[in-house]
């Protein structure tokens, strides 16, 4: 096969174009605000913020919006595109290596360093263009351990994606029950601040015409003042509850209307799976779990490839193309016989190396150890999701059992301060029994919202120990 030095170049800048244009990865670029270092002058329409059409945030609408925008969630499938090229990368030495070249070279001959003025110059050019092929045929296995080594690196970069968007979830939920909890203690204060002022304004009517002493006036205004504290109080950290969750969901401006959340409500579904069911469970899907699983497969593909440097290699290699030889003196030039430049070569290298300074056994031991270390983080984890499940299901049982109690107690405790506050009304109650009572109801109410919210956070804690991504 001939080639000339134009068919080379268009050869190899073809292969070469072709494969950069395959081999590009894409990615969503970051918004221009991040890039802003004057907050007040951002565009709001480059600002990344909740869609104008939503009315009302669910839960699952939070966690879909935080799985499109979370940086760190989005960062780790960027790890996942890097782990796959990796793997990618493993399969290039099955293959051959070829390469395209051309090279001239050229002498000159003067006489004019022997005392001659330079009048008969001679030149000899020689042009060389061609292309060659290398095989590697054998190496040890090693080309095969490396590669099946790559693929657990990436099974274990796709399990670390999935775990990363378990926690992501795990967090949104929690921090979205937190939300709904401070903006329910909001409701608390207020209604705790309305049922001062009533009586207050009920008192003040009594005590100008004389019938009740300044004491009980005061007693119902200090307790409004208190109310409006706790309101000033919960407000605070019902913003910073939103803006934890927006920060969540990837949202650039950190902030969340305070409008959009629906109320508070108790839901006790049926809680009869054994323990060991969800055991089972967590120790088939967690992906960190199997994350680590792989890792250890890795490490054992790696210590195989060390094993194989101990073995010789073996490639294969030809090459083809012409070579053009001109020469003779200024002005008068002969050409070689283009017949004869045809070049062409082949042949077989075997290689065993013996002995290279003891490098090869060391790199074994590292990877041996690399593998036993793999094996006992994978131990930790195991141990470590056991009891995280177990864990979680004994408060997800107890929360539930508390809630139940703290229901019913709502109930009594209401019922209890409205009996006493129409026996006030009759002058058969003390205001100091009124006033207990109607701390006793607060309590109670405080009581049972973080229960519910304890019990949705402890579902949460329980979906994610046992694997459940979304």
């Amino acid at each position: 096969m001939m080639l000339n030095f134009k068919s080379t170049m268009i050869v190899a800048v073809t292969v070469t174009a072709s494969i950069f244009l395959a081999g590009c990865y894409s990615y969503d670029p970051l918004p221009d605000v991040v890039f802003s270092k004057n907050y007040s002058t951002i565009d709001m329409n480059k600002r990344r913020t909740l869609p104008e059409t939503l009315n009302t945030l669910s839960v699952e609408t939070a966690k879909q919006i935080a799985k499109q925008n979370n940086p760190n969630y989005l960062s780790t499938k960027y790890a996942l595109a890097a782990a796959t090229a990796r793997f990618h990368q493993s399969f290039a030495p099955y293959l051959p290596t070829v390469t395209a070249g051309y090279s001239m070279f050229e002498t000159k001959d003067n006489p004019q360093s022997r005392g001659g003025r330079g009048n008969n110059s001679r030149r000899f050019t020689t042009k060389t263009s061609g292309m060659s092929v290398d095989w590697l045929i054998f190496d040890g296995l090693q080309r095969t351990m490396n590669m099946l080594s790559s693929k657990y690196s990436k099974n274990q970069s796709e399990e670390l994606n999935k775990d990363a968007l378990r926690i992501l979830m795990q967090a949104v939920r929690i921090a979205y029950n937190r939300v709904l909890l401070t903006q329910d203690k909001i409701r608390i204060a207020q209604a705790d601040e309305l049922f001062n002022r009533q009586l207050y304004n009920e008192t003040k009517i009594k005590y100008d015409a004389g019938a009740v002493p300044l004491t009980d006036l005061l007693n119902f205004e200090i307790k409004m003042h208190t109310a409006q504290s706790q309101v000033i109080a919960q407000q605070f950290n019902f913003y910073t509850s939103r803006s934890i969750l927006a920060e969540l969901m990837g949202l650039t401006n950190a902030e969340l209307p305070e409008d959009i959340f629906p109320d508070l409500k108790a839901t006790n579904e049926p809680f009869p799976i054994n323990v060991s069911a969800y055991l089972d469970m967590a120790l088939q899907s967690r992906p960190d779990l199997k994350a680590f699983r792989n890792a250890v497969v890795a490490s054992k593909y790696r210590v195989a490839s060390r094993w194989g440097a101990f073995l010789p290699t073996l490639n294969a290699n030809v090459s083809f193309g012409h070579e053009r030889r001109d020469w003779g003196a200024e002005g008068r030039w002969h050409f070689s016989n283009r017949g004869k430049d045809q070049l062409l070569s082949y042949g077989f290298n075997a290689q065993w190396v013996l002995f290279n300074g003891g490098s090869r056994i060391f790199q074994l031991r590292e990877a041996q150890a690399n593998l036993a270390e793999s094996k006992q983080y994978l131990m930790e984890k195991w141990i470590s999701v056991v009891a995280n499940v177990r864990q979680s299901y004994e408060d997800r049982k107890r929360r539930a059992e508390q809630m139940s109690i703290y229901e019913k107690n709502l109930e009594l405790v209401k019922k209890t301060r409205d009996l006493v506050e129409e026996e006030y009304k009759a002058g058969n109650a003390s205001i100091t029994r009124l006033n207990e009572v109607q701390r006793d109801l607060i309590i109670a109410d405080t009581n049972l919202s973080t229960s519910i919210v304890d019990l949705e956070n402890a579902k949460a804690n329980l979906d994610a120990a046992i694997g459940i991504i979304e």
